[in-house]
């Protein structure tokens, strides 16, 4: 069988490798530093931090400790999205504003949204201080286009990595390397995957730290509620329940890990800016950053009938039904709580109620003939104009 998540094409190794890690303060010191790097700033300007919605939370409180924001500013995001990034702009004391995803002249609706909107939004809104770009997917914008505006408008770019971390930009750039800050998620699924964990690189060197955030005083995750031995056995369960789908009990194995808070549902993950990742989830996460590719992270398509197409996939040994995003704006459970301009974004509606992914980490060529079959059923149900499969 295929699955979505990440997890499900870790070998015995992979598993063993993930819940057995023992890390140091070097393995830790040593991912600050691979990032700075990477993405073009020091480690004075670099920290991890305990989620991707905390990075984010972090970059932005630091743009108005240094002056470049002001409480109350709005900030442009993509109107297919997770909760984390809105709860993350909130928590800043600013206002998430979302743009509605792009329509090529084909009629294909890309994840994300344009240049032209940003700039017409920007036009309209001189609260509009700020926005994000998360490739979604993996799948990257046209980045000069953006500058442009950025530079027209006079406005702050955030990049948030937990999508596409590795991917380049058409004009040859690495997606991460352009905006006044990064944000990385080590959340599951993500491009690094240590089940939960993020990072943060002011890239612009006036932009500095909250004068309250002292990253060499961040609890590490085991003081945490033992929160980190939930994360190491995470791809243990994962086995256990991809084990029990043959027999159709893997949602009582997943409900009862849920009632016994030893895993977290999507979309749960804390905002805690005083504390960081365990050692052994840096030592993770820096092997994984340096075999980064530049590929995609999941194949998407339109289809007519969604649930259809997922039900003739499972028939066919693929269970593909945890899929980015299933509202615009998820978790489904929290969806009615946003108040999403629906009406302003219709294409963002659209592409939520007719998405199907792909996972693109199988290696084994068993798996491969899977995610091909796979593949033909989703496009025999494909929308004319839908052909997504960029990765």
């Amino acid at each position: 069988m295929i699955f979505l998540g990440l997890a499900s094409n870790y070998r015995a190794r992979d598993i063993w490798r993930h819940s057995f890690a023992i890390g140091s303060q070097k393995d830790y010191d040593s991912l600050e530093q691979a990032l700075a790097k990477r993405y073009g700033s020091d480690l004075m300007h670099t920290s991890l931090i305990y989620s991707g919605r905390s990075a984010i939370a972090l970059a932005l409180k630091s743009f108005i400790e240094s002056g470049k924001l002001a409480k109350g500013d709005h900030v442009a995001i993509n109107s297919f999205t997770c909760h984390a990034v809105l709860e993350a702009i909130k928590y800043a004391g600013l206002e998430p504003v979302f743009v509605d995803l792009e329509q090529a002249i084909n009629g294909e609706i890309l994840p994300n949204y344009s240049a032209k909107s940003l700039d017409t939004l920007a036009q309209k809104d001189k609260k509009l201080k700020c926005f994000i770009l998360q490739n979604t997917f993996g799948f990257p914008v046209d980045i000069r286009q953006f500058e442009k505006v950025k530079k027209d408008h006079n406005l702050l770019l955030l990049e948030d990595l937990a999508h596409c971390a590795g991917r380049k930009y058409p004009d040859g750039r690495e997606v991460g390397t352009v905006g006044e800050a990064t944000c990385l998620s080590f959340g599951k699924g993500k491009s690094l995957d240590t089940i939960t964990g993020g990072a943060v690189i002011l890239r612009d060197q006036t932009i500095s730290f909250p004068k309250n955030f002292n990253k060499a005083q961040l609890k590490s995750r085991e003081l945490a509620g033992g929160l980190s031995s939930r994360a190491s056995w995470y791809p243990c369960f994962a086995a256990i329940a991809r084990g029990l789908t043959h027999l159709h009990l893997e949602k009582y194995w997943l409900g009862l890990l849920l009632k016994l808070k030893w895993i977290e549902r999507s979309g749960d993950t804390k905002l805690l800016l005083d504390t960081t990742v365990t050692h052994w989830q840096a030592k993770l996460a820096l092997r994984q950053l340096r075999s980064l590719k530049n590929s995609g992270l999941r194949e998407f398509f339109l289809v007519d009938d969604r649930e259809a197409v997922l039900k003739e996939l499972k028939k066919h040994g693929a269970r593909l039904e945890e899929f980015w995003y299933e509202v615009p704006v998820a978790p489904e459970r929290y969806y009615s709580k946003v108040h999403f301009p629906e009406k302003s974004c219709p294409n963002a509606v659209f592409f939520a109620g007719h998405v199907v992914n792909l996972p693109t980490w199988y290696t084994s060529k068993h798996h491969q003939k899977q995610v091909a079959a796979a593949r033909q059923i989703i496009k025999s149900h494909e929308l004319k104009g839908g052909n997504h499969d960029r990765v």
